[in-house]
């Protein structure tokens, strides 16, 4: 397989920043300092000079910052500046020379003795708005781009629910607290699944996660290709609770990354996610992953799996395939080499992943059950994805009988639409 040293060195930066910094935010229970570390990251992330973590002030009416390397607080009109517009409008903006850009407010440079020349700025969105915004000021490489505007929505999402639980501990007791912060915690993470996913020639899908509990190890992605590809993850962190959910997040970011530079080269993705994992987290921390790109023709998936449950595929006669093939789990061994295989693929054609959960359910004795996913799937292969996914989960509830869910459950279904 051909190197590819600019990929690689770019993802190993990557990923190193989020491991390390991942490591750090997981040990702070102070929030105050875990806005800082946010911001910290925020900024080592794309490799900007400086972060600044603006906040609404209602009282006044004011933006002010929260955090702002290298100097001390800043306020500002709200409204005024690159920083307003991006709360004015709820989107990202980046703006690579911003003396041509007649939003920018020079009167923060001018009383600071700084200078400004390129920006990027992403709103914090929480469950009661947009409250702020992270702003980054002059990239130390190249110039901001889209892609660092995506790396920077997950952080803001993390920044902005470390800044609501800040305000929620000092209004409510520290139990009834506990509950709000993994409550927002699981919000955030919902966030971080595919939203409603549309023009998709050739293809319907649909993917649910239901946590075993208040946050998930599970997780799993829809990742339109510029070259008008798809791709399909879904993976399964050891572990439960917020250490899955951290370790979870980071790898979710870090393969969208790689994925959209290196789509053709699956097998490469997945051992640089496996260094990185290797490298950046403990040594109990791994997880299993089928990671799948279909081609513009929808006629063919090239695949890896880590580890994970074989995928089913259903053709549209109703026969079922299972491709077998499969390597470890990621971060499990150093210096692993994986495999990327094909499948070919017809119109009518199901294509359904899901995790343990899902095979491996707990009845109220006790009892471990096996699921017949093959069954079910054939049986209601002619309904809407949507209800095949709603015909599986209700198998899992009648086998469990009411018993306490044992692991996150997680379904992810492909169809290639008929001509």
């Amino acid at each position: 397989m051909a190197d590819s040293p600019v990929v690689h060195s770019s993802s190993e930066r990557i990923a190193r920043v989020i491991f390390e910094h991942a490591s750090r935010i997981s040990r702070q229970n102070d929030i105050s300092t875990l806005v800082v570390l946010t911001a910290d990251l925020a900024r080592d992330l794309i490799g900007a000079e400086r972060c600044s973590l603006w906040l609404v002030d209602e009282k006044t009416g004011e933006l002010w910052t929260r955090v702002a390397h290298g100097t001390g607080e800043i306020r500002i009109p709200r409204g005024v500046g690159i920083v307003g517009a991006c709360l004015a409008q709820g989107e990202p903006i980046i703006v690579n020379d911003v003396h041509s850009d007649s939003r920018f407010f020079s009167g923060v440079d001018d009383s600071r003795g700084y200078q400004t020349h390129s920006v990027a700025c992403v709103p914090l969105q929480t469950e009661k708005g947009i409250i702020g915004a992270l702003q980054l000021l002059n990239r130390a490489t190249n110039t901001f781009s889209a892609e660092d505007a995506e790396l920077l929505r997950f952080t803001a999402l993390y920044a902005g629910s470390a800044i609501q639980a800040e305000l929620l501990r000092q209004e409510t007791e520290a139990a009834r607290l506990l509950r709000h912060e993994l409550n927002i915690a699981a919000e955030v993470q919902s966030k971080l699944f595919p939203q409603i996913v549309d023009s998709l020639d050739g293809l319907e899908c649909t993917g649910f996660c239901r946590p075993a509990k208040f946050v998930s190890g599970d997780y799993y992605d829809f990742l339109k290709l510029p070259a008008g590809e798809f791709a399909l993850t879904l993976g399964d962190v050891s572990g439960k609770g917020l250490p899955a959910a951290m370790l979870m997040a980071s790898i979710h970011m870090l393969l969208r990354s790689l994925l959209i530079r290196n789509p053709n080269e699956i097998a490469r993705v997945v051992e640089d996610l496996n260094g990185a994992i290797q490298q950046s987290s403990s040594a109990d921390r791994y997880s299993t992953l089928f990671c799948g790109v279909l081609n513009a023709a929808r006629d063919k998936l090239t695949f890896v799996n880590a580890g994970h449950i074989a995928p089913v595929i259903v053709r549209g006669d109703g026969r079922i395939e299972r491709p077998m093939e499969g390597d470890l789990p990621v971060g499990l061994l150093p210096e692993v080499t994986y495999q990327q295989h094909s499948i070919n693929l017809c119109p009518g054609d199901l294509l359904v992943c899901v995790s343990d959960g899902v095979l491996e359910v707990q009845n109220a004795s006790g009892e471990f059950v096996d699921i017949p996913i093959e069954n079910i799937l054939r049986e209601n292969r002619t309904q809407t994805i949507e209800k095949i996914a709603e015909s599986v989960f209700n198998s899992i509830q009648s086998y469990a009988a009411g018993a306490e869910q044992f692991d996150d459950i997680t379904i992810v279904i492909v169809r290639i639409v008929p001509d």
